[in-house]
């Protein structure tokens, strides 16, 4: 069972290893929509991280579980398209995956 420390970790990976990539990812869009959305992305793990920083994040159960576990595996697949050169439309969409996940990581584990 993951702990409220390894969920809070899992969360600001995710914001860690996007505000690292954001640069680069910036670099590469071919269009200003292209450019929105990875600051949207950026913008939206931030706030998830500063809202779960704040919370206890101590709720456990199943569905806690599944969504820390949902959460991990869509980092794993943002972190295996960046190995792997992805594209940088799939980039962004396994993001804003992850944005999604860790909303509801937080959600779940805030009981």
């Amino acid at each position: 069972m993951s702990t409220a420390k390894e969920r809070l970790d899992a969360i600001y990976e995710a914001y860690s290893q996007a505000y690292d990539r954001r640069s680069a990812d910036m670099a590469a869009a071919t269009s200003d929509a292209q450019a929105n959305k990875i600051q949207a992305n950026l913008n939206r793990l931030e706030a998830h991280y500063l809202d779960a920083s704040t919370e206890a994040l101590d709720a456990n159960g199943q569905a806690v579980e599944d969504a820390y576990d949902d959460a991990v595996a869509a980092q794993e697949k943002v972190d295996r398209a960046y190995e792997q050169a992805k594209g940088l439309a799939e980039k962004i969409r396994l993001v804003g995956s992850v944005v999604g996940k860790i909303g509801d990581l937080i959600d779940k584990a805030n009981g």
